[in-house]
């Protein structure tokens, strides 16, 4: 099973992406406790559902909060039911890997129901059936990411490579690869190197050089992603994105992006400039 943010019914559904109730609230909260040398983990959930007619649904046993569980790399697609209001579903070593969505959603268990809460836009009129399996409330879908790909180093999924005639000054990037290679002219390369090599100028170099690179990959993927999908480094750095909430589409903001993924490199000039004050007096 699988649903997008723009599927609609033909009967009111609650929900944040929805108007069809004017007073009431579903929302599903996660944390993960993961085992990332197996990926075993167990997903907590704490339940918040604040409109009346379909909480005593839920309390009566007459509909069910649940979560459908998607992981393409292992092809698991399962739908969960989740303990109200809140508690945990635990998932073998194996069966969840790198990128994994959840959606969470309310469907009815009884044969037949009818809607009758008062806060129901009008423009369903008075009498509504829900049959058994109708899906009356869903959530946003999040995004988790399992196993070990989200704690690659960003100098593990880039690398500098030398191009003789390239002008110098200048950075270009190539995804063509199996790490995304950032191209560079020989002088600027042997620059670059060397700051490599001196821990308190790597603010500088992730804000020279990483940065825009960076930025670059996001605009490419967050046109062409399947593109690149077969690349060595495509997976790390999804989950990376994945990680740091960071959704590709063509509103991605590549500035907010790009600093995200490499943990805000300007601030930390401010040290530098510290350290090199305290190394003048």
């Amino acid at each position: 099973m699988r649903l997008s943010d723009e599927t609609r019914y033909p009967h009111p559904v609650l929900g944040p992406l929805t108007n069809d109730y004017t007073v009431g609230e579903f929302s599903v909260s996660f944390s993960v406790s993961e085992n990332v040398g197996t990926s075993a983990l167990t997903l907590i959930h704490e339940i918040t559902l604040t409109e009346p007619s379909l909480l005593e649904l839920v309390k009566s046993g007459k509909a069910t909060v649940g979560c459908i569980v998607v992981c393409r790399d292992t092809y698991y697609n399962q739908l969960h039911k989740l303990s109200f209001e809140n508690g945990s579903t635990d998932f073998q070593a194996g069966s969840l890997l790198n990128r994994v969505t959840l959606r969470p959603v309310i469907w009815l268990n009884d044969e037949k129901a009818e809607l009758t809460s008062e806060f129901i836009h009008p423009e369903f009129g008075s009498s509504i059936t829900v049959t058994q399996g109708d899906i009356i409330a869903i959530d946003m879908e999040y995004v988790i990411t399992v196993g070990k790909a989200k704690l690659a180093t960003m100098e593990s999924i880039f690398e500098l490579t030398k191009v003789p005639n390239m002008e110098e000054g200048k950075v270009e990037i190539d995804l063509e690869c199996e790490r995304i290679a950032i191209l560079l002219g020989p002088k600027t390369f042997e620059a670059i190197n060397l700051l490599r090599g001196q821990s308190m100028h790597q603010s500088v170099m992730l804000s020279a050089v990483y940065l825009p690179a960076v930025m670059e990959v996001l605009d490419q993927l967050r046109s062409n992603a399947g593109t690149y999908a077969d690349r060595r480094w495509y997976t790390p750095f999804i989950a990376k994105c994945d990680l740091k909430g960071i959704t590709l589409n063509e509103n991605t903001p590549l500035l907010q992006g790009g600093q995200a993924l490499l943990n805000n490199p300007v601030a930390k000039l401010e040290q530098l400039m510290e350290g090199d004050s305290k190394n003048g007096d």
